[in-house]
């Protein structure tokens, strides 16, 4: 008999926890790379670790056109990737450094926006440029923009980097960066 009521606790439980659903309506894909570099530094050879883990996330979505959701078509939205970059240089376990860059195109360009102390920079992808340095303002969600030809706003909004300035003229211009597939 007792052995029964174990086995029948265990069964419950089991199921209990195979029932569990996450509210998490995203692909997410993680992908990490790592590779040991042999660099020569005062005529000693050391080995160096760098471990890349790419991150890609995509909604779940269905087409809206079908009449009642059941079997309708999915809708492939925008990719957000990012990426953090460890590096080790030394023969310890841990990693002394970590870089995280997330990516957004504009205009066909993607550009990369790198965490700083105090906001993040926003650079061209290919030539690695400056194109502007988001800084950290006292409201919440909105950065303050100083890029070589102009100053504004800039705010996080469906999945956009949205950039809000005024041009010579007093003309109010905005930019959106996608996070769209890349």
């Amino acid at each position: 008999m007792k052995n029964k009521i174990l086995a029948f606790v265990l069964m419950s439980f089991i199921s209990v926890h195979a029932q569990e659903v996450s509210n998490d309506n995203n692909d997410k894909i993680v992908e990490t790379e790592t590779r040991i570099l042999n660099v020569m530094e005062d005529g000693e050879m050391i080995q160096k670790k760098v471990k890349v883990r790419t991150t890609k996330v995509q909604e779940i979505v269905n087409d809206t056109t079908h009449s009642n959701g059941i079997d309708s078509n999915r809708v492939f939205p925008a990719t957000k990737v990012s990426k953090v970059i460890y590096i080790d240089n030394d023969d310890d376990p841990f990693y002394e450094s970590k870089s995280k860059v997330t990516y957004y195109k504009k205009n066909g360009i993607i550009y990369n926006f790198k965490p700083t102390t105090n906001g993040f920079e926003i650079r061209d992808s290919k030539s690695n440029a400056m194109i502007g340095n988001a800084r950290f303002s006292n409201n919440s969600g909105v950065y303050l923009l100083d890029s070589g030809n102009y100053t504004g706003i800039g705010y996080f909004q469906n999945g956009m980097f949205i950039i809000e300035y005024y041009d010579d003229e007093g003309t109010l211009i905005v930019e959106k960066f996608n996070d769209n597939k890349l």
